[in-house]
Order: structure tokens, then C-alpha cells, then sequence
């Protein structure tokens, strides 16, 4: 049928013009691929905290980005640096013999993978020793190409106390780590791992400014994980910002991934006027690139009237969203989700009459079947 059949559930990375925002995957939807089926969510970018590699303790080292490989003598680095280089995992060098060189080790990618080796092993001494050694550099640390790892690597393995006093430490330029590309990553393991105080102060910390979080390549993977760890009562700060405007974020690159996680995540009446404001426009956003993955999303998981309200959109353009490549999977889900979703039984009348749309009259020569 024209577009339909086969356009729902676009393949992984097949979107052009997505730029990765914090991790891997550029897609407007899910933020861990997390879409079963045709269509639903675009799949997609992931936030800062996704493990690598197959083992737990290597994968943030394996991680590291590559550089070229550089003089293992150079005399601008310490003696403890060139020689953990040189032997690399191999390196029997103690953690006291790294204590004076911690920030250089954290800067430098082979250094940054020791640090972390020996973190996952350190005494709750050792770890608070390393601790107060890198302290006066958190904030550089978290956007630097090697260091963040290290700064990540603490939300992992260190004390609750180490975890609420790197936020603390982290807090006055939260909002500039949450929008570049490393920083990112620092701030959503935080979210992932601090206790429900700390978590509450990156959110008051980003309420100064969660829309332009959430239109960034990188922050909108930092607003995605405050949603998906946060109690929903947590994130009514970006509910009420999406809600204010809410058809250009169901249309937007990112903000229309931030509209799938609420959706997925918060209760119904906490976005009634989001819903609402949505449900007036279905008709452009079915047809846009990124407005046709909420709707598919609302297919899913909105109310019940939400569906049925949907669903008559799509009976009364039945032909043109089934022509159409975005709409069409819209038309899809449409049929998916009457047929074997949640609320098939309750949808039975809408589902009818749009199949008598799609059939046509048995007089009709040219029926719209006929035409897709």
C-alpha cells in the first residue's frame, strides 16, 4: 500500500541528520532502542550511563575514546605516567606512586584507564585519597575526553558521601556539563546513581533552563534520564515546560524523544494538558519526521479517548497518511493498536470504521484500497 507496509519501524541509524547527543544512536526515539514493533519511537539515543564491553568493572575503561598513539618517553609527563604507558594493563605501579599525578592520569586516556582499574579494587581509603586528590579539577575533569571516566567511574564505585559531594561539587556548571558532548554523560550517571536528595538538586539546577536541555543534541539525553530514574513527581519541572509549547516539542528532533519518555513514564493526569494540547494537532504532526513518533507513542501509551480520538484522524485521511512516508506508519500503529493492543476490545467501533474506510463502498469502482 504505497508507503504503508513496511514503513513502520525504521531501521536503527537509517535517519539522516541526527547528530549523536551524548551516546550512541541519533534516532528521535526511545533513548535505549527500547521500541518493539513497527514504528514505535524511531528508536534510538541512549543516555551516558550504557555499558560497553562484556564484562562489568572493564567496559567504562574499554570505552575510552582512541587517540594515536604518542611517545611513551615523552618528557612532558611524569616518569609514573610514560611508564604505565609503556606497560600498559600490565602495569604493577601502585596507587601511592600515582597519588602526586592523579589529575594527569585522569587527563590522559591510558593513565585514565588505570585510574579506573585500580578504583574497582581500592580500599574506601584509597578511594577517598584519589578523591581529594582530583577534587580541585571535578568540574574540568567531567568535560574532558578521558577524565569524565574517571569522574563517571566514581558514581559507580564510590561512597554515597563521594556521589552527594561530587554533585555538590559539580552543581555550579551542571547546566554547561549537561550540554556537552562529555559532560553529558557525567551528569546522567549522576542521576542514575545519586540518592533522591542529590537527584533533587540536579533538578533544581536544570529547571533554570530545561528547554534549551531539551532542544540539545546532548542535554536532551540528560532530561530523558530524569525521567526515566526520577519519582514522576520529580520531573513536574519538565512536564510544565514541555506542556507550555507542546506541539513544537512533539515536532522537534529531541524534544519529540522527551515527549515519548513522559509518556512512558508519568500517569496520565499529570499530562492532561499536554495530551490535550497534542490531540489538536494531530493531523500535522502524523505527517511530520519526528511529530509521527508521538503520535505513534500516544497510540500506545495514551488514554483511551486519546486512541479513539487518534484513530478517527486516520479514518479521515486514511488515503493520504497511507501515501505518505511518516503517516503511514502512523496508519499501522493505528491498526496494530486497535487490533491486539491494550484496548482493542474498547476501540472495536473505531477499528470497524476504519477498516469500512480503507475497504470502501462495495459500489465503489475505485475504492481507497484500491489507491494505496
Amino acid at each position: 500500500m504505497g508507503a504503508m507496509g513496511g514503513m513502520g519501524g525504521m531501521p536503527m541509524g537509517s535517519m539522516p541528520g541526527l547528530p549523536m547527543g551524548g551516546m550512541q544512536g541519533s534516532f528521535p526515539g526511545p533513548a535505549k532502542g527500547s521500541g518493539k514493533g513497527k514504528g514505535k519511537g524511531g528508536g534510538g539515543g541512549a543516555g551516558g550511563d550504557k555499558k560497553r564491553g562484556g564484562k562489568k568493572g572493564k567496559q567504562d575503561r574499554a570505552s575510552s575514546p582512541d587517540v594515536p598513539e604518542a611517545d611513551d618517553h615523552d618528557p612532558d609527563r611524569s616518569a609514573e605516567l610514560n611508564q604505565v604507558r609503556r606497560e600498559g594493563g600490565k602495569s604493577k605501579m601502585s596507587l601511592n606512586e600515582v597519588m602526586p599525578h592523579m589529575i594527569e592520569f585522569a587527563k590522559d586516556q591510558i593513565g585514565s584507564r588505570f585510574l579506573q582499574s585500580k578504583m574497582e579494587e581500592a580500599s574506601p581509603e584509597e578511594k577517598e585519597q584519589i578523591f581529594n586528590a582530583l577534587s580541585p579539577e571535578f568540574i574540568n575533569l567531567g568535560s574532558d575526553p578521558f577524565g569524565n571516566f574517571v569522574i563517571q567511574k566514581f558514581f559507580d564505585v564510590g561512597s554515597v558521601d563521594q556521589r552527594k559531594n561530587l554533585v555538590q561539587a559539580l552543581f555550579p556548571k551542571l547546566i554547561n556539563l549537561a550540554n556537552e558532548t562529555h559532560g553529558c554523560r557525567v551528569v546522567q550517571k549522576a542521576i542514575q546513581h545519586v540518592p533522591r536528595e542529590s537527584q533533587v538538586l540536579i533538578a533544581q539546577k536544570l529547571k533554570e533552563n530545561v528547554v534549551s536541555c531539551i532542544e540539545s543534541m546532548h542535554g536532551n539525553h540528560v532530561i530523558q534520564k530524569c525521567i526515566e530514574q526520577m519519582p514522576p513527581d520529580s520531573v513536574t519541572f519538565i512536564i510544565e515546560a514541555v506542556q507550555k509549547e507542546a506541539q513544537r516539542m512533539a515536532a522537534h528532533m529531541y524534544g519529540c524523544r522527551v515527549v515519548q519518555r513522559l509518556l512512558e513514564h508519568c500517569a496520565a493526569h499529570q499530562l492532561e494538558h499536554m495530551l490535550d494540547a497534542i490531540l489538536g494537532c494531530i493531523d500535522s504532526l502524523a505527517t511530520d519526521n519526528y511529530g509521527n513518533y508521538v503520535v505513534q507513542h500516544m497510540l500506545e501509551h495514551g488514554r483511551v479517548e486519546d486512541k479513539k480520538a487518534i484513530l478517527r484522524v486516520v479514518e479521515r485521511n486514511i488515503l493520504d497518511f497511507s501515501k505518505q512516508k511518516c503517516s503511514s506508519n502512523v496508519v499501522e500503529k493505528a491498526l496494530e493498536i486497535s487490533t491486539v493492543g491494550e484496548h482493542a476490545a474498547q476501540l472495536e467501533g473505531e477499528r470497524s470504521a476504519l477498516m469500512f474506510k480503507i475497504i470502501g463502498e462495495p459500489t465503489d469502482p475505485n475504492p481507497p484500497l484500491r489507491q494505496m
